[in-house]
């Protein structure tokens, strides 16, 4: 670990960079929840939306200077230790009451804790190392298999199809060959559709509950599940510049869970297509800099967990804004640090803070 002075924004070095845009999204997100309710004046009240998301923004940014301190030396040696607790964590998900049909918080009174946000970010971590050292890949495969069912136990599709995604977008860069690749794909593909089969037949087996059988067949229908109907009108109720500046009097239309799974949707009615570039433009921006520090990093480990971060990134991005406009199923995942939401929010952090580590320890110029 480098010796460094320590400065207001972390130990010299920290990527100025990677921590403004850090705070230019959670403005955003902010921005975005103002327009949802009327906040009345500066009185603190924890059921307030914008309160919520500025106590886990607060929160949010303390974990990513706490992580600009952490070596990933460390990180790397403790990733068993950190997998195995997440795992742990999901386990025990499993035996508590389910709310709305699903287990997938942990219930802390004022708060709830979603392991699965943070196993994500986890398990990139621990794929990293194991694909550092060249350790056993199909022991790595069968302990994420592991981990993807426990997920879909939940049942919690969403994550535990972005979890897939990242291993096997970090199972490509590694020196796995093609046809070993593509068998674990087929693999994975038989086992989703076996459980399937086993959920339908059996109802203690719930991998996929009605609910999510019911979106999915919404969405090979003619008619357009009606979130995403609603959500393609207020879309383009947006117009080019939004209609949160503007003089003219639309109506806006209902969006369920406007807040959280189509918050996409009022950010592009408030500020409309232009308002849509900027952000992905801050998006593309952010990985065109992930990807420079992947380049130049020195150790696999840096590499692949770069790599893992940017497939983590991009894949729920792209799943998010799939299912606003209508493109898949509703998965019910969030969109990176503009959604409601504290494990989503902190998750997103503990990313941009190791990533920042990264940049310190490798001595980065860019």
């Amino acid at each position: 670990m480098n010796n460094r002075q320590i400065t207001l924004l972390g130990p010299q070095g920290t990527n100025l960079f990677i921590f403004l845009i850090f705070l230019i999204f959670i403005f955003i997100s902010w921005f975005t929840l103002y327009t949802l309710t009327e906040f009345e004046g500066l009185e603190f009240d924890v059921n307030n939306i914008l309160t919520r998301q500025v106590v886990f923004s607060v929160a949010s940014v303390i974990v990513f200077f706490l992580l600009t301190y952490l070596s990933i030396e460390n990180l790397q040696n403790y990733s068993n230790i950190l997998f195995f607790l997440a795992f742990s964590a999901l386990t025990v998900l499993l035996t508590t009451q389910p709310r709305l049909g699903v287990r997938r918080w942990f219930d802390l009174g004022p708060i709830d804790i979603q392991p699965s946000e943070f196993a994500k970010v986890i398990i990139v971590v621990f794929i990293a190392n194991y694909l550092s050292k060249n350790f056993n890949k199909v022991l790595l495969i069968f302990l994420i298999l592991g981990i993807v069912l426990t997920i879909l136990f939940q049942p919690d599709l969403g994550t535990a199809l972005i979890i897939s995604f990242v291993f096997l977008s970090m199972l490509l860069l590694s020196d796995l060959k093609i046809r070993y690749f593509l068998l674990i794909i087929l693999i994975s593909l038989f086992l989703f559709f076996l459980f399937l089969e086993l959920g339908s037949r059996f109802d203690n087996v719930n991998i996929v509950t009605q609910y999510q059988i019911d979106r999915i067949n919404e969405f090979f229908s003619t008619d357009l599940d009606f979130s995403q109907a609603q959500s393609r009108l207020l879309i383009s109720s947006g117009g080019l510049f939004g209609q949160y500046f503007s003089t003219e009097n639309i109506q806006k239309v209902f969006v369920p869970v406007e807040t959280t799974d189509f918050i996409f949707a009022a950010f592009a009615y408030n500020f409309g297509f232009f308002g849509i570039l900027f952000l992905l433009g801050l998006w593309g921006l952010l990985i065109s800099r992930l990807r420079r520090i992947l380049i130049v990093s020195n150790s696999d480990f840096d590499k692949f967990v770069i790599a893992g971060f940017i497939s983590l990134l991009l894949f729920q991005i792209f799943v998010n804004i799939s299912t606003v406009v209508g493109i898949i199923p509703v998965t019910g995942l969030p969109f990176p640090l503009l959604s409601l939401g504290g494990s989503s929010m902190v998750s997103i952090a503990i990313i941009f803070g190791i990533t920042n580590r990264i940049f310190i320890e490798n001595n980065i110029t860019i």
